[in-house]
């Protein structure tokens, strides 16, 4: 018989892992300033591809995520959206508030999605004072003149191209 407990808690991990990590975009962002009279609130933006709606407790899972839980509960849930079904156009779309197509972006593609001065998520909130980071595939520019630094992004950790392993981050042949 097979322990789909297991398999589950498998499933889980890696769930888990590309929130965290790599299948996600993770935007993450702290004021500049310590001494800021208005403290301003962290923001972490999770982008998880292949997630299904039911993949998370929230919406009905049986699987337990403690700490996506608690940032679920205590945090803003924005459900109500379109995405596309590939994840390039995706990343486009969320990062530039603008249809994916306008920058020529209808599939995954390892080629520079934006022109430089493109205004973008990271770049405004640069703008604000906040310090950028992008955790996970980047996939809008697989060189790194194309990457999330030219673009908003202070720090990047992850791959530029997509079709990378979740654990190693090397290219998946195949």
């Amino acid at each position: 018989m097979k322990n789909t407990h297991v398999d589950r808690a498998g499933r889980v991990a890696c769930v888990k892992f590309f929130l965290m990590l790599g299948g996600l975009l993770a935007l993450g962002a702290a004021p500049l300033l310590a001494a800021d009279p208005a403290p301003r609130p962290n923001i972490v933006l999770f982008l998880a591809d292949d997630l299904g709606w039911a993949d998370v407790s929230w919406h009905g899972s049986s699987d337990r995520l403690p700490h996506l839980d608690r940032l679920a509960g205590e945090g803003l849930k924005l459900e109500s959206h379109y995405v596309h079904p590939m994840c390039s156009p995706t990343r486009a779309a969320l990062l530039s508030g603008r249809y994916a197509s306008r920058f020529g972006v209808t599939a995954a593609q390892n080629q520079q999605a934006y022109p430089f001065e493109t205004v973008t998520l990271a770049k405004g909130l640069q703008s604000a004072g906040y310090d950028t980071a992008l955790v996970g595939k980047w996939h809008l520019g697989s060189k790194s003149e194309w990457g999330p630094q030219k673009f908003g992004f202070d720090l990047s950790y992850g791959s530029l191209a997509g079709g990378v392993g979740p654990l190693k981050h090397l290219y998946n042949e195949g």
